[in-house]
């Protein structure tokens, strides 16, 4: 059983990898070349320093094209983590220590955002994103990214805040210090794990975002790594050799993350979890 989720989930990876060093003339053959018999780099000498030109990029190279997808996505992913790890952690304290009018009510309906489905919320995101300029944007794209993430994070935070012992922020409220300073001072150290963690995950996920991009932009101007690699989509051609390499490309990422990270991303979320 192991053995067979392990190959369900590794199967598309090991596909993508061959069809990436395979020539056209294989990927089209039948039945398919489940090894490459003549392998070849030119796929990724293509995406990363030259290639031929496609109509969504008005004619630039392939290595233009990932070139700008990747700074796009690392530019979205990089902000949307900066925001949710500033506002995460306030959102979190002030839900978990903090007394105020409607706390459960506003918490309530932040919680109630997870539960949105995306399809029915993009279509009514189009029609504001127009109105007010944010298509084709990268604001646009930060500001929806930080908006779906920022609910689960914040649910995941004031959990780790209610494991930390408050004799810790009475001693430091003692000392003098305000709330803003307990928290910056006393209360993020021992929340760091999980602060990590949620971190992590809201880069991860911002990097992965397909279907929001595709709807809401359409230039290179915004389009990130995903959307862009869909432009080897023609009208009577598919470029699969450069897809996949470009899905190679877009892999590396996250999964150097996942592996570098490891350890406090279970450290993080088993720690909340148990606590």
């Amino acid at each position: 059983m192991v053995a067979l989720i392990i190959f369900w989930s590794l199967a598309p990876v090991l596909w993508i990898l061959i069809s990436s060093i395979s020539t056209r003339a294989e990927l089209y053959s039948v039945p398919p070349h489940w090894l490459p018999q003549n392998v070849t780099f030119t796929a990724y000498k293509n995406v990363l320093i030259s290639g031929e030109g496609f109509r969504g990029g008005g004619g630039i190279s392939a290595a233009e094209l990932i070139r700008k997808g990747i700074l796009n996505s690392v530019f979205i992913a990089v902000i949307t983590t900066a925001l949710v790890m500033i506002f995460a952690p306030l959102l979190g304290y002030a839900f978990s220590r903090l007394t105020f009018r409607g706390r459960n009510l506003f918490f309530y309906i932040i919680i109630g955002i997870i539960a949105l489905p995306s399809w029915p919320v993009l279509i009514g995101l189009f029609s504001v994103f127009s109105a007010i300029g944010l298509l084709d944007t990268k604001l646009g794209l930060i500001l929806l990214s930080f908006t779906f993430r920022i609910p689960f994070e914040t649910w995941f935070m004031k959990g780790y805040f209610e494991s930390v012992p408050s004799e810790l922020e009475d001693a430091a409220r003692i000392d003098g210090c305000t709330h803003i300073q307990t928290l910056y001072k006393v209360s993020i150290h021992v929340v760091r794990p999980g602060l990590i963690a949620v971190s992590i995950i809201s880069f991860l996920f911002t990097w992965n975002m397909f279907t929001a991009p595709l709807v809401l932009t359409y230039t290179l101007r915004s389009k990130p790594l995903t959307v862009v690699m869909t432009e080897f989509i023609g009208q009577y051609f598919v470029h699969w050799d450069l897809m996949s390499a470009a899905a190679v490309l877009a892999i590396i990422p996250p999964v150097a993350i996942v592996l570098f990270f490891q350890k406090y991303i279970v450290k993080g979320l088993s720690a909340g979890a148990i606590k």
